[in-house]
């Protein structure tokens, strides 16, 4: 096996802790909103490692982007589904949920109120996640 797809595996395995993060984040977002309780420790921690686990994911992807042969475009990239949503979608859609997901921590950080925005922010995160997962190559 190469480093690509060493890094191509981790990418796709890395994914189930990157979606099991964000709902977790989500659910513990819900459960402060609903019973009115301001930010605690934990909160934080839970905001904090999710952040990473999304940074980490982003990383392995863009060292997986600029290694693959998708990101040598030509005049077909935009032509056929499969290499748009590889060249660009994927990749945007997931930067996206990852800007989102660390607009949420700053937030959370900053703020000792949590407010209804920050799970409408992860839920919006986790719609780009799974609208852009490429479910035909997914091992699940």
């Amino acid at each position: 096996m190469d480093f690509y797809s060493i890094l191509k595996h981790i990418h796709s395995g890395w994914a189930y802790l990157v979606i099991l993060a964000a709902l977790f984040l989500f659910l513990c977002l819900s459960y402060f909103i609903l019973s009115k309780k301001e930010a605690t420790t934990n909160l934080r921690k839970v905001s904090f490692i999710t952040t990473m686990i999304f940074h980490i994911q982003l990383l392995a992807g863009a060292i997986l982007y600029l290694l693959s042969p998708y990101s040598k475009w030509t005049e077909d990239t935009m032509k056929d589904d499969i290499n748009r949503l590889y060249a660009i979608e994927h990749p945007l859609m997931m930067f996206a949920a990852v800007a989102l997901i660390t607009i949420v921590n700053s937030r959370i950080k900053k703020y000792s109120d949590v407010k209804f925005t920050n799970m409408i922010l992860v839920a919006l995160a986790i719609a780009c996640m799974l609208a852009m997962i490429p479910w035909h190559a997914w091992p699940i």
